[in-house]
């Protein structure tokens, strides 16, 4: 946080999301200058921008831009600040009152953050009873506008409770888990060359989620080929069958994965770049995947993932995950295993 109040005061003006103050608002009975806190704090909570705002105290600026410094002598408490806003202001805002030392001054800043209950608005009337004090009626809120602040108008509170009604973006409820390792089918695990890419689900979120998934296996030539599991399982039976034991034992290290299979919900395709897995939906199902609220699902790809290495070397696997509840669309989720992750899992013997 240091760092990002030092770039601020170095490489910003006064804009939006940020304001200098040259001294600490006054909490003290009487000051009339103590509407002011209420109101810029009112003003920040209200930017539709999610992005932190900050009110840096103890610079001096000049048109916008930090000049000077006037360091702080004694350090207001933050918990003074949030009664006092608790008193006129509702919902609750969000933030921070901190102390920093920057070039030998003693600076402070408020940052807010996560005030995601707009509007925020006095709830009590609000009066200074001084002829050159402020006045707020009940249900006045406020907003900033580049560097200036005004009174909430109807098209604010229009957006406001527009942007409310839309639809959250649940991309963050879920992640992944992956894992490589041997299968349980003993012909696979003593063909020590061939993996198994388990990949479970996990909804954090107290609403199940609807998804259809994707994975990408990215192409490394002539070190890892990709291919569905029960196709190398019939062929392999087919050479026993056929007790071909040269067949059995040196099919594999030549092995041409074909171009697209289907079976069990997974659909297999080869492509130039990468192979790509996709779990098709059930009959009588819209999507392909649906994870409980605070619940997991395992192999989502129902053991369909097989990998046949000639090398060890790094992978790259990208799951493409489409959900209504994703705001933005599609996500992309990458993930890595090093080529030291590899030979912990590949008996070198076994290549």
């Amino acid at each position: 946080m240091k760092e990002t109040v030092f770039n601020l005061i170095e490489n910003e003006s006064e804009n939006t999301k940020l304001d200098f103050k040259s001294q600490q608002y006054p909490i003290d009975k009487g000051n009339i200058r103590k509407s002011e806190f209420l109101k810029d704090m009112s003003a920040f909570a209200n930017l539709p921008n999610k992005e932190d705002k900050y009110i840096i105290v103890g610079i001096e600026e000049k048109n916008g831009i930090a000049v000077g410094f006037k360091s702080i002598e004694k350090l207001h408490d933050q918990a003074l600040y949030q009664q006092f806003l608790n008193q006129y202001i509702e919902p609750e805002i969000n933030f921070e009152y901190r102390e920093i030392l920057y070039q030998g001054h003693r600076l402070a800043y408020f940052r807010l953050f996560n005030n995601n209950n707009k509007p925020y608005l006095f709830k009590k009337e609000y009066n200074d009873n001084h002829p050159k004090g402020s006045h707020y009626r009940i249900g006045t809120g406020f907003v900033r506008t580049g560097t200036s602040t005004r009174e909430l108008r109807r098209d604010d509170f229009e957006k406001i409770y527009s942007e409310r009604c839309a639809k959250k973006d649940r991309s963050e409820d879920i992640d992944f888990e992956l894992a490589l390792g041997a299968f349980e089918s003993e012909e696979l695990r003593y063909l020590g060359y061939i993996k198994h890419l388990q990949i479970d689900i996990n909804n954090r979120s107290n609403t199940s989620i609807d998804l259809d998934v994707e994975a990408k296996v990215y192409n490394i030539k002539n070190k890892v080929e990709a291919c569905c599991t029960q196709w190398v399982e019939e062929k392999l039976y087919r050479n026993k069958r056929d007790k071909s034991m040269f067949a059995y034992t040196t099919y594999l290290d030549k092995i041409i994965p074909p171009y697209s299979f289907i079976d069990m919900n997974v659909e297999f395709e080869n492509c130039k770049a990468y192979s790509k897995y996709e779990i098709t939906a059930k009959k009588g199902a819209l999507t392909a995947v649906r994870v409980k609220q605070k619940g997991a699902l395992a192999n989502i790809f129902n053991g369909q993932i097989a990998l046949i290495f000639s090398q060890t070397a790094e992978l790259k696997i990208e799951l493409i995950v489409r959900s209504d509840d994703f705001a933005d669309g599609l996500k992309i989720f990458t993930y890595y295993f090093s080529k030291d992750d590899i030979d912990e899992i590949i008996d070198p013997y076994d290549l």
